[in-house]
């Protein structure tokens, strides 16, 4: 038993907090991998970021495949496991060429629509009970990535439309892995989606498949390793927490990407930006603090 269970076991800290703080985890790994997307050469294919970013991740994560070896496979919800890969990849496939072909900004303000996805999913699918204060915080939440970012003054096209159903996908994968948590190792889960989704999103690849120079090789390779690391974080977080409750924190994507985007763009945060990003932190403090007082 880790020390995370023994504590929640012991009272000493709310397994709502443990989902939070991973959660938090994700959304800063997630985004500095869509940083180093965005560093990619347009000539590589989306099909090809796909494959390399579970292949690398794969090689990543294989001491832990070699420590269970088959066992890592057994499962008694397969068809789970294959409908919350082929989300994943469809999700992850319209994400990066959503990320590459519109701008940073707009992009990060569409993908803040995830939320609003997963928060319906979760009440229609998973029966969660969502109150009009969460309703409240979470579109509050999402008022402040549109002061951040200001989507009215940028263009819409197809990326747009892409990257909703990247929303859409993704929801219905964090519903899946909330179903498999129940039942499912951490390691299983991410052993199904990293294996299987390699071996799909190899095939797509080889159509299209120019070898990568070696500046987009590093970054692919760093993709995956991150990839591995906001995955877990990510499967972990809905082990102790529901998906309508983790939803908003995925508003803190933006936060993280400021520094990130000061650091190796030289972008400096307007007042706007920085308004939003109180008003995100906001929402997703109270929401912490409202869902605490329900315990």
């Amino acid at each position: 038993m880790s020390v995370i269970q023994t504590a929640i076991l012991n009272r000493e800290i709310s397994p709502k907090l443990v989902g939070a703080a991973f959660m938090l985890m994700w959304a800063f790994s997630f985004s500095t991998a869509m940083v180093f997307a965005k560093t990619l050469s347009p000539e590589v294919n989306s099909f090809v970021i796909l494959f390399m970013r579970y292949f690398f991740g794969l090689v990543f994560f294989s001491p832990f495949v070699m420590s269970v070896g088959i066992k890592g496979f057994i499962t008694s919800r397969p068809l789970l496991h294959i409908t919350r890969v082929i989300c994943v990849g469809i999700a992850m496939a319209c994400t990066y060429y959503a990320y590459r072909n519109l701008p940073l900004a707009l992009a990060t303000s569409i993908g803040m629509t995830g939320p609003l996805f997963t928060t319906v999913l979760s009440m229609l699918l998973l029966k969660d009970s969502i109150s009009l204060s969460k309703w409240g915080l979470i579109l509050f939440g999402y008022f402040g990535v549109i002061v951040m970012v200001r989507p009215d003054a940028m263009p819409v096209g197809l990326g747009v439309w892409i990257e909703l159903l990247a929303n859409l996908f993704a929801a219905f994968s964090i519903i899946c892995v909330k179903l498999l948590s129940r039942t499912e190792s951490t390691l299983t889960i991410m052993l199904y989606a990293n294996t299987v989704t390699t071996f799909i999103a190899g095939i797509l690849a080889l159509s299209v498949w120019e070898t990568p120079s070696t500046s987009d090789l590093m970054a692919l390779i760093a993709i995956g390793a991150i990839g591995v690391f906001s995955q877990y974080c990510s499967v972990t977080a809905l082990r102790y927490a529901n998906p309508s409750y983790l939803a908003p924190f995925e508003y803190t994507r933006m936060c993280f990407a400021i520094p990130v985007g000061y650091l190796i763009f030289g972008e400096v945060p307007t007042f706007w930006v920085i308004l939003g990003s109180f008003m995100i932190i906001g929402a997703t403090y109270g929401l912490t603090r409202l869902e605490l007082k329900t315990n």
